[in-house]
């Protein structure tokens, strides 16, 4: 054995002994001799500690807006480094925080006011539910104690946010949360017009309103939705059912939490979907392609009727006791204010509503197959759904492990993708950089992959 097959196998057998990754069993990664190793990234193809290539076809957990090596997100993170690393966050501000604060606001709907800063996306879900409770205690309403969401969403995996989980399919809230919760949730399927099949997954504003009057509009602090549904089969509701949820919350007096963590900055074809939809929410929860994941960090934005109640209640009550150590970093501030202006620079949330419809038109191609469902999406986020149900898996058992099988198999073919709920539904959000010949291969990969799955679902 070669001196770098040793070097291989020693680096994959200290990942079996001493990692245990996000959403998986601790024997897995020995079952399956160790993680794939990734080692580096250009533009939407990533590599492997073995020299194997693969196209990034979930954008590096969707954060991927600008692409793999980006050289100047690393000049502008060292040249911050070398001025401010870091700073007490709770106390003082730095240069970079408040240049992304102001610059967020600018690029935002037009209500939001201000932004609070946290280490990521589940940390900026946490801070909106804290402020919507306090919100309302504020208004002299603390029985304002419910927060509902859609069937099948995901808000991310703190406390709070998992209250929020709408049955995720790859959750298990039950073994932490309890009893306990605050959450509730919008049961589909979604009957609104302008839904097409991924309705079934989900649930719309009308089942909303059903979800408000059974529990009591009094009761109810706010309402959280991811705009297009992302981790509800990516069901892209029409724009009419966001702004009927905006119009449901002004009737009862709730509050309206657009989490954007997965949507946001041009990967709908504008800044924010919510922009796309024409809403304005009361707080727009972000992550992700804020630094196309080069650096850490989320960000609350929360409106001008939401900081108008605080300042106008008694100091004894409006202090807002929530913080993170790294909120407000100053290098992931810096690093995310270069990743906006490359964005913007490089025009890429129109890039993305042109090249998205291009994806579509490719994804579509794939209908020829047995497995194929649909396909839908909005600008460059999209979701390929497979298979259907339980009756047609055959071998397999089931649709959830039949998809299971495609996706890895998707990778040993140089493709990455991931399975959202039910399970059968892939999602497919690759950098937005990508350019149309790379749109075809990502397209051809799945064509073969497909193949090899309607051979095994015939038996």
């Amino acid at each position: 054995m070669s001196t770098l097959s040793l070097e291989i196998t020693d680096l994959k057998q200290k990942a079996v002994h001493a990692l245990w990754l996000p959403f998986s069993r601790a024997s897995d990664l020995e079952a399956e001799g160790g993680p794939v190793v990734i080692d580096h990234g250009k533009g939407v193809w990533l590599w492997d500690i073995q020299g194997k290539r693969y196209l990034d076809g979930v954008g590096a957990l969707e954060a991927m807006a600008i692409g793999h090596g980006r050289t100047e997100l690393v000049e502008v993170a060292t040249r911050q480094m070398r001025k401010l690393a870091f700073l007490d966050v709770f106390r003082y501000a730095s240069q970079p925080a408040i240049e992304l604060a102001d610059t967020l606001l600018d690029i935002s709907p037009p209500n939001m006011a201000r932004v609070f800063f946290a280490p990521g996306g589940s940390e900026a879900v946490e801070t909106a539910l804290k402020l919507a409770f306090q919100y309302h205690y504020l208004r002299g309403e603390p029985q304002r104690r419910k927060v509902i969401c859609r069937q099948g969403a995901y808000h991310g995996v703190t406390f709070g946010a998992m209250n929020c989980d709408g049955r995720y399919h790859a959750t298990r809230t039950d073994i932490y949360l309890g009893d306990v919760r605050f959450g509730e949730i919008a049961m589909g399927p979604a009957k609104g017009a302008g839904w097409g099949k991924s309705a079934r997954h989900t649930a719309g504003a009308a089942e909303f309103r059903q979800k408000v009057m059974e529990i009591g509009p009094d009761r109810v602090a706010a309402i959280i939705v991811d705009p297009v549904a992302t981790a509800s089969a990516v069901a892209t509701p029409p724009a009419s059912d966001f702004q009927e949820l905006r119009a449901l919350c002004d009737e009862f007096g709730m509050l309206l939490i657009a989490d954007e963590v997965i949507a946001g900055f041009a990967r709908s074809g504008r800044m924010f979907v919510s922009q796309l939809y024409d809403v304005q929410p009361d707080f727009l929860t972000l992550s992700k392609a804020l630094s196309s994941g080069y650096m850490p960090i989320g960000a609350t934005l929360v409106s001008q009727k939401v900081i108008d109640v605080f300042n106008n209640t008694h100091p004894a009550d409006n202090i807002f006791t929530h913080g993170h150590t790294y909120g407000g970093h100053p290098v992931a501030c810096a690093v995310a204010l270069e990743n906006i202006r490359i964005l913007e620079r490089e025009g890429l949330a129109d890039r993305a509503a042109q090249m998205g419809e291009y994806f579509q038109r490719g994804l579509e191609s794939l209908g020829n197959h047995t497995s194929y469902v649909d396909a839908r999406g909005v600008g460059m986020l999209r979701g390929l759904e497979l298979v259907g149900d339980d009756e047609r898996a055959g071998a397999f058992g089931s649709a959830r492990a039949a998809c299971l099988w495609l996706r890895k198999r998707l990778r040993d073919l140089g493709l990455i993708t991931l399975t959202i709920h039910p399970g059968t539904v892939f999602l497919l959000a690759p950098p937005l950089i990508i350019e149309r010949a790379e749109i075809d291969a990502l397209i051809e990969i799945l064509d073969r992959g497909l193949h090899e799955l309607d051979q095994a679902l015939a038996g």
